[in-house]
């Protein structure tokens, strides 16, 4: 297998074992350098998110490109929420743009642009959305202390507004960067715990696991990120692991306050109080904090807010949530701004990462309009002071629904799969072909791209990643539909 064969299987989802094969850093073309194939550490996704640990300053040093390669690629496996995104790195050389598909850097502008001296480099994220340069931070940020060895001389990461500012004025980026992870070595860190703190007051909640048995780099090659979920609700032990691992307490403190499993702007914990788990018995608040409200003590429990069913209220008011979704998750601030959207896409990527670890899904809903928030808070009964900002459904994966062969109808075989510009989808319709059609829908349920029926019936089309006015579609999981006679059958497709 070539490397660029291995990369493209390490992007689709497939690590384990293969991820420890390593390549030299070289020149591909002018301005171009490959990094080694990500590499699987030895920590789990649970004890990362427990031990994780901002410093603001005392860094120095340089990191190696093994841990830019993990940082880098982790960084790219955050779902895409929007139509594009770019991730860019500055180094004490230049400032590169990375290139997902082949696990490159490209030199974006020469010269050193970072925001301090003293770190190794800088990862900075053009997006669409905050929440989604958010997830993909938080991301990154984790595969950082999945390197730690011990409390002396280890990488750190800290998400720094000045970063940002400096990265959006002299990185030339292609848009808005929302936020900049400064990466960088420590002298001394905490160390790798498994200490559990997040401990429910009143038994309202299990306690959550802070160790678990699929390592960090395992779930982030198989982010289990759909929109199909079988109907059948997650525990309580389940709700209480994922409402832990996006806002949870962990063993560190800052500013005198208890930290958590996510990273805060000036540890001002924006959700304290104001994150909502929608179940069939009614709408929990999640509580991080005992019921004095002092922010340097911890709790693990819920609330109800109300009582009854308002899954169903809640998919009126916002239409794009998965219909199927057993559960919901519903971040809340104050206020709306890039420090409060960044938070959210935290905890997202956070619960996203926990879902994929406990062999169950996510699916992440952002860019809420004002409507849609005052409409969220209507059907769920909570106050208007916590405004909505990002959804996260939970439950159990639609395992084969989206492949399964209805009555036999039909086949559906793409190659490659995952594609980058072409994508060759062979059909068996057999007797009915006169009857068949095929779209491509999004991971929503939206239809992309349709094909005539007459090509359906030569048995095979080619898709080139594109729209049906043209466009580009954006990388991400896509839903190829057969439908002939009644009877439909689907194949998902990997635009990379």
């Amino acid at each position: 297998m070539n490397r660029r064969e291995f990369i493209k299987m390490v992007l689709a989802g497939g690590a384990g074992a293969a991820l420890n094969r390593g390549w030299a850093q070289k020149l591909l073309t002018e301005g171009s350098f490959a990094l080694p194939a990500p590499q699987v550490n030895t920590y789990s996704s649970e004890i990362c998110m427990n031990s994780r640990r901002c410093y603001h300053s005392g860094y120095s040093g340089t990191l190696s490109d093994q841990i830019l390669a993990n940082v880098l690629w982790a960084a790219s496996r955050a779902p895409a929420l929007g139509a594009s995104r770019t991730i860019y790195v500055a180094r004490s050389d230049n400032v590169y743009r990375y290139d997902p598909a082949l696990h490159d850097i490209i030199v974006h502008r020469t010269g050193n642009w970072m925001s301090e001296t003293s770190l190794a480099f800088e990862v900075g994220v053009v997006s669409d959305t905050s929440e989604e340069a958010g997830v993909a931070l938080q991301l990154a940020d984790l595969a950082a202390y999945s390197f730690w060895t011990s409390t002396s001389n280890q990488p750190m990461c800290c998400i720094k507004e000045s970063g940002r500012s400096n990265a959006q004025t002299d990185w030339n980026p292609s848009g808005t960067i929302h936020m900049v992870g400064c990466f960088g070595r420590m002298a001394t860190v905490s160390g790798i715990t498994s200490q559990l703190v997040a401990i429910s007051s009143n038994s309202s909640l299990p306690d959550p696991s802070t160790n678990g048995t699929v390592l960090l780099e395992n779930a982030l090659a198989n982010l289990r990120h759909g929109n199909q979920f079988m109907n059948t609700e997650l525990t309580l032990q389940q709700i209480s692991q994922l409402a832990w691992a996006s806002y949870g307490n962990s063993p560190h403190t800052a500013i005198s306050k208890g930290g958590l499993a996510v990273p805060s702007a000036a540890a001002n914990y924006y959700l304290t109080g104001r994150i909502y788990i929608v179940r069939s018995v009614g709408v929990e608040r999640y509580h991080i904090r005992l019921p004095s409200g002092v922010q340097s003590t911890r709790d693990h429990r819920i609330e109800r807010v109300t009582t009854g069913d308002r899954r169903a209220q809640l998919r009126t008011a916002l239409p794009r949530l998965p219909a199927t979704a057993p559960n919901y998750f519903v971040f809340c601030a104050a206020q709306v701004g890039n420090w409060q959207l960044q938070e959210v896409g935290y905890c997202g990527g956070d619960a996203l990462l926990q879902a994929s670890s406990m062999n169950v899904q996510g699916y992440l809903t952002v860019g809420l309009s004002a409507s849609e928030r005052t409409a969220i808070q209507t059907a769920l009964g909570i106050p208007s002071a916590d405004l909505p900002l990002l959804i996260f459904s939970a439950g159990t994966p639609a395992t084969g629904i989206e492949e399964e062969r209805h009555g036999g109808a039909g086949v559906i075989e793409i190659t490659p799969n995952p594609f980058r510009n072409r994508a060759k989808i062979r059909l068996d319709v057999g007797a009915r072909s006169r009857d068949a059609s095929l779209q491509i829908l999004d991971s929503a349920g939206r239809r992309v791209r349709s094909f005539s029926a007459f090509s359906v019936a030569l048995g095979a089309v080619v898709w080139d990643g594109r729209d049906g006015r043209g466009r580009e579609v954006p990388r991400g999981t896509y839903f190829c539909v057969l439908k002939t006679a009644g009877q439909e059958y689907r194949k998902h497709v990997v635009k990379l």
